[in-house]
């Protein structure tokens, strides 16, 4: 696959990053590529979605019964249930979040903090657009560890009606 011919911007932006980089302290340098990999996942996703999206209608244009089927049958493996689960460990102080045989450690105030979002009023959206802002805030590397895509992914619905499932805030008086 040859590499693609790189705009002005992209060369401007590009060296804007590499003067800004020996400025950075190893903190700030691990932010920013856990942020480059989340934008490059969700551009596979993006990318992914596209093709199967071509796909579906290239399929549905030739009308046939069989390829309607296929078609269907991909759509349910794109969303596989993420059916999580949440094991405390041993020292009773962080949280495992489970999904699908990977998992992501967090610790007190990190579950607190989303059991909070969760358990708030609005929609089930609503509070999956809010969750999905403060993982990409605060733990962007839960992303790619769990399989979550973007705010609109079905696994992040679940996260939260998981969560208020799961959890109950006490009254704070």
């Amino acid at each position: 696959m040859g590499k693609k011919k790189e705009s002005a911007l992209h060369k401007k932006l590009s060296s804007e990053l590499t003067l800004l980089i020996p400025q950075l302290d190893e903190e700030g340098l691990i932010f920013l590529i856990e942020q480059a990999r989340v934008h490059l996942y969700n551009l596979e996703i993006d990318r992914f979605e596209a093709e199967n999206e071509l796909l579906s209608e290239e399929k549905t244009t030739k009308g046939s019964a069989k390829t309607t089927k296929g078609s269907s049958n991909l759509k349910k493996q794109e969303h596989v249930k993420a059916n999580f689960r949440i094991e405390k460990s041993a020292d009773g102080n962080n949280y495992n979040l489970i999904s699908v045989g990977k998992w992501k450690l967090f610790n007190d105030e990190e579950m607190l903090s989303m059991v909070k979002i969760a358990q708030g009023p609005d929609s089930i959206t609503e509070v999956a657009t809010r969750l999905h802002l403060w993982l990409m805030r605060e733990r962007p590397d839960t992303f790619g560890d769990l399989d979550i895509g973007d705010a609109h992914d079905p696994k992040m619905k679940e996260l939260v009606t998981f969560l208020r499932h799961t959890f109950a805030l006490k009254n704070e008086k």
